[in-house]
């Protein structure tokens, strides 16, 4: 008889009722079981792409076949080859920003002390000079013909003329009404915008009113708030993930909005983990990898970062290196059909690759799984583990896999021991363990650190 390891819960209450995880690897689940119905596949590296130097990018967004960026206090653009060009200068040097493109070939730039126009025919980067515009504004989005800011600390939200990012009007806003909370953002959700706020959210639209074209919509609110700013994100052409907060209830939750519904995404026990984080400064972005869409979700405080597959519905932890530090992105956007991401604390710029390291730092490949228990103990005579072997480096490296074992739970960990997972062209090798002694409660945390494919179809108990 034999016991599979793999599962699909989340350590987040206690160990010892579940100890399972996963870090930079996710799941796919077959809908028919061949081998096995469930198997573990590594996230995407990091390839260096561009640099701007020793601090991070503050904002980012393509517009046609260009990418502009804003580092430090310069506004630019980037290449499909990463040739970065300066087409101006703002007043700050830190912190976001937000950017949105109109389609009159203008670029608006949101800093907290002033907003800025990039016309792209001329080349010419200008602070927005009106008056009444609010130059406290932090983000900005664009729907129907306007750009679109908030002003903080309250619930009023602003639009440009039609057309034009450089004139506003000080009668040309309105106020998201249902509850008597600040507004956080507002987001474009391609047929309304989102009105994101401390503890609601509304959805508008643009009915072409002549005084003010937008109304909320009937029954368009939902008692949940925005708890980040910057962890909005796009998943797909109609479909908003943000970190929310229900202040009545108590606790943040990751949210999914679809039409003028929202669903929880996060679980219980990632809901427990995440709830022990400081989450005000968590950031988000998606991508799509392998035919999976995934929402990456950054503590910085914490130093943590998750990824959400909405393939499975399941979360995974994503971190650099070998000893569990958060991802190095932190804002990510698709560009010249690849998709590139920006560092937390440096200028660098990455593309996604399928490398299994981190502009050279190897990542490790980690999954815990499954209790193996019973009210006598048991002792077990091997384990094994089925995966991608022969894939081994061009340098005719032995890579290996480590397993280490709990007996208490997943409270404490045993010493590592290692298995070949086999050199290039061993394809009919298997990760086997053997020995491993007695217990009540077995929990086995299995590694991959050496840079090779990381392809896990299973892993299996053999007791005696």
């Amino acid at each position: 008889m034999r016991y599979p390891i793999f599962g699909i819960g989340l350590q987040g209450k206690s160990s010892n009722v579940t100890a399972q995880s996963r870090n930079n690897l996710y799941m796919d689940i077959q809908p028919q079981e061949d081998k096995a119905q469930i198997s573990l596949h590594s996230r995407p590296g990091l390839t260096l792409f561009a640099s701007f130097g020793d601090s991070p990018v503050r904002g980012a967004i393509v517009v046609g076949s260009v990418m502009y960026v804003v580092h430090r206090g310069v506004f630019g653009e980037v290449s499909v080859t990463g040739v970065k060009t300066s087409r101006g200068t703002l007043s700050t040097a830190t912190g976001r920003v937000g950017m949105a493109a109109n389609q009159g070939g203008q670029v608006m730039i949101t800093d907290g002390t002033a907003g800025y126009i990039y016309v792209i025919a001329t080349t010419t980067l200008t602070a927005i000079a009106d008056a009444q515009y609010i130059d406290a504004a932090t983000t900005v989005a664009y729907h129907d013909g306007y750009f679109i800011v908030e002003r903080p600390n309250t619930a009023e939200f602003y639009i440009s003329s039609a057309d034009d990012g450089t004139a506003w009007d000080a009668l040309d806003f309105a106020t998201a009404e249902k509850s008597p909370d600040n507004l956080v953002r507002v987001v474009d959700n391609t047929t309304e915008i989102l009105l994101l706020g401390v503890d609601s959210i509304e959805w508008w639209n643009n009915t072409g009113a002549s005084d003010f074209p937008y109304e909320r919509i009937s029954g368009g609110v939902a008692e949940i708030g925005l708890q980040a700013k910057w962890s909005v994100a796009r998943l797909g052409e109609s479909s908003i993930v943000m970190l929310g907060v229900n202040r009545e209830m108590g606790g943040v939750k990751v949210i999914r909005i679809e039409g003028y519904q929202y669903t929880v995404i996060s679980n219980p026990e990632f809901e427990t983990i995440i709830n022990g984080y400081t989450t005000s400064d968590a950031t988000g972005f998606t991508y799509q990898y392998q035919g999976h869409s995934f929402y990456q979700l950054n503590f910085p405080t914490d130093a943590q970062s998750w990824c959400y597959d909405t393939a499975t519905n399941l979360w995974s932890r994503v971190s650099y290196g070998s000893n569990g530090d958060r991802h190095r992105s932190e804002i990510g956007l698709a560009f010249n059909g690849g998709f590139y991401t920006f560092d937390y604390s440096t200028g660098d710029m990455y593309v996604h690759a399928d490398v299994f390291a981190d502009n050279g730092v190897p990542f490790a490949g980690e999954v815990i799984g499954r209790h193996i228990f019973d009210e006598k103990p048991i002792q077990i005579s091997r384990i094994w583990v089925d995966c991608e072997s022969g894939v081994g480096n061009e340098a005719g490296d032995d890579p290996q896999m480590t397993i280490s074992i709990s007996k208490d739970g997943g409270h404490t960990w045993g010493n590592e021991k290692s298995a070949s997972i086999g050199r290039i062209g061993e394809y009919g090798k298997r990760a086997i363990f053997r020995r491993m002694g007695r217990g009540y409660d077995w929990t086995f945390k299995l590694r991959i650190t050496d840079p090779v494919k990381r392809t896990l179809i299973g892993a299996w108990v053999n007791p005696l």
